[in-house]
This record gives C-alpha cells, sequence and structure tokens, in this order.
C-alpha cells in the first residue's frame, strides 16, 4: 500500500471517534435540554398516584373503623366493640350459607367463563375476512346493565312463555322450574353473570392470542403437532399472564354481583342464591345495621384481596417453571 493512501486511512481511522463522541454528546445536551433524567416520570407519575391511593384507601379504612364500633340506633353514640362484629358473623348459621352460596357462584362463575371465553376467542382469533366483524360483536353483552341482562334471563326462562323451556319442549324434555328450585336458580345466577362478563375474558385472551408468534405454531404444524396439541403447549401457555388477569376480573364481578342476582333472584328460592353482596344490602338496607354491613364490607374486600394474590402467585410461578 502506498505511504499516502496508508497516511489517509490513518487521519480518517483518527477522524472517526470525536464525530460519534459528538453525536453522543449533542444527544446528551437533547435529553438535558428536555429535563429528562431517571426520576422524572416517578415526579410525573406522583400526584396521580397519591390521588388514586387517597381514594382507594380511604373507603377501606372507614370501613375498617367503622366495623369496630357498634350502635343501637342510626345516628346514636357509637361504642367500641373490636371484633365482636366480626365474631357474630362467623358464628351466624344465616351469615356462613351465604359464604357458602358465594362460593359456588364464584367457582362456578369461573368454570364457565374462563372455558367459554377459551372456546371463543381460539375461532375469533383465527377469523379473517369478513367474519373479523365477530369480534366487534363480542363486547355487546358487556354494555348491557346487570339490571338488564336479569331481566333478559327473568323472560327467557320463564316456565311458561320462555324460550328455553319451549326449545325443551320441542325436544320432548319436561319443563323446568328455574326460579322455583334452588339448584336452577343457582344456575340460572351463574349464567347471567358469565353472559354479563364473558366479552371482557374473550377480548382480554384474543388480546393474547394475537401477541403469539406465528412462526410457534407454524413450527410445530411442521413437526406434526395436532391442534390440540399447538393450543395446550404453545397457545395457552403464552397466554397465561391475559387468563390470569381474566380470572381475577371475572372473579371480583361475580364476588361483588348485586344487580343480577337481586333482579333475577332476590336471593332464593330459600336463600339459595343469597350471597354475600345480599347479605350486605339486606344487613344495611333492610335491617338498618350498618355497622355489620360494613364488617361484612371488609370479608367481602379480604376476599377479593386473597383470591387476587393466589391467582397472581400462580400465574407468577407458572411463568418461573416455563422459563
Amino acid at each position: 500500500m502506498p505511504a499516502a493512501e496508508g497516511d489517509a486511512l490513518s487521519v480518517r481511522s483518527t477522524e472517526r471517534p470525536p464525530r460519534s463522541r459528538a453525536k453522543a454528546s449533542a444527544g446528551e445536551d437533547r435529553t438535558k435540554l428536555v429535563g429528562h433524567s431517571r426520576l422524572t416520570p416517578y415526579v410525573l407519575a406522583a400526584p396521580s398516584i397519591v390521588v388514586v391511593s387517597v381514594l382507594l384507601a380511604f373507603p377501606v379504612l372507614y370501613a375498617l373503623w367503622g366495623s369496630l364500633f357498634d350502635t343501637d340506633s342510626i345516628g346514636g353514640p357509637q361504642r367500641f366493640v373490636g371484633i365482636d362484629q366480626y365474631t357474630r358473623l362467623f358464628t351466624d348459621p344465616d351469615f356462613l350459607w351465604s359464604i357458602n352460596r358465594t362460593v359456588v357462584f364464584v367457582t362456578g362463575t369461573l368454570i364457565v367463563g374462563l372455558t367459554l371465553g377459551i372456546a371463543f376467542a381460539f375461532p375469533l382469533n383465527r377469523a379473517a375476512g369478513k367474519l373479523r366483524f365477530l369480534r366487534g360483536l363480542t363486547i355487546v353483552p358487556y354494555l348491557v346493565s346487570g339490571i338488564t341482562t336479569a331481566v333478559i334471563f327473568r323472560l327467557i326462562l320463564n316456565r311458561d312463555f320462555g324460550q328455553v323451556n319451549r326449545v325443551l319442549e320441542f325436544f320432548g324434555l319436561p319443563e323446568m322450574s328455574w326460579f322455583s328450585n334452588p339448584n336452577l336458580a343457582m344456575l340460572a345466577s351463574i349464567g347471567a353473570q358469565v353472559w354479563s362478563d364473558l366479552p371482557l375474558v374473550i377480548l382480554l385472551i384474543l388480546g393474547g392470542l394475537q401477541t403469539v408468534d406465528p412462526s410457534l405454531t407454524d413450527a410445530a404444524d411442521v413437526d406434526g403437532a395436532t391442534a390440540w396439541q399447538r393450543t395446550w403447549k404453545i397457545s395457552l401457555p403464552l397466554v397465561i399472564p391475559q387468563l390470569a388477569l381474566a380470572t381475577v376480573l371475572l372473579s371480583y364481578q361475580a364476588l361483588t354481583s348485586l344487580g343480577v342476582i337481586v333482579a333475577l333472584t332476590g336471593g332464593g328460592p330459600v336463600n339459595a342464591t343469597r350471597t354475600l353482596p345480599i347479605a350486605l344490602y339486606e344487613t344495611a338496607f333492610l335491617h338498618l345495621r350498618t355497622n355489620e354491613a360494613l364488617a361484612i364490607v371488609v370479608v367481602i374486600l379480604a376476599l377479593n384481596a386473597g383470591l387476587t394474590l393466589v391467582y397472581v402467585g400462580l400465574s407468577r410461578r407458572y411463568d418461573m417453571v416455563g422459563n
């Protein structure tokens, strides 16, 4: 190589680092101009975090504090009773029965809701072309209020003119008294709750499926995996976070459901659908025992928090095992 060319290359090689350093310093200068730092996002989010924390914490603390007192009349003097409210609740057969009904209602809603959510989400994920409008239709039941959902189910399950009994009659099956049989009343309540919240479950799972890399399922298909194997061993494990979130939201909706059960069964027949929200409603607004009602609120909050921690723990454990 001639000496002149070597000198030129050496000059160019020595000139490149300063330019890169100049770009880096320019980038740093631009960053400093906008006042960006590691603490900036936290400083900007702090007011919202504080406001939301106060709005969430105040009702919880108020309910917890109020449940430690009791009174003989509304507006009368409050006397401190400690945990006596909770002692009376957990020794009351009616309250324990409400917990039993709540467990059945929440469990049934989760089983049916998650099963149907998965069953609908996978076909909708494969929908193409003009069939994609079906994804938008899934949100319709979620736009209907709980009271309206209950009225619809009362009409279609009516023994005399309901469409469900007409279908049973067409197939030669006996008519069912949905609202006078305790087991059928619970089943109808679960069905109404699932119908109301199913769109949320479908959309969450569908959103997770949209993020699955198609190359993974294509590779499994090339290896000879069946559709069931691709679903069970590839797609479902990858949407575990969405399933956990759907489970949390569905259990929360079922655990705090009042409008659907009040309008559909009123807690009957013979208290077959008297869940904790029904017990809370009767205690607060029918019997006017506000302090006891606050204790029931705390129990519902504790159950919600416990279920959420269980779901999140299982989800993280599954992720750790999968990794």
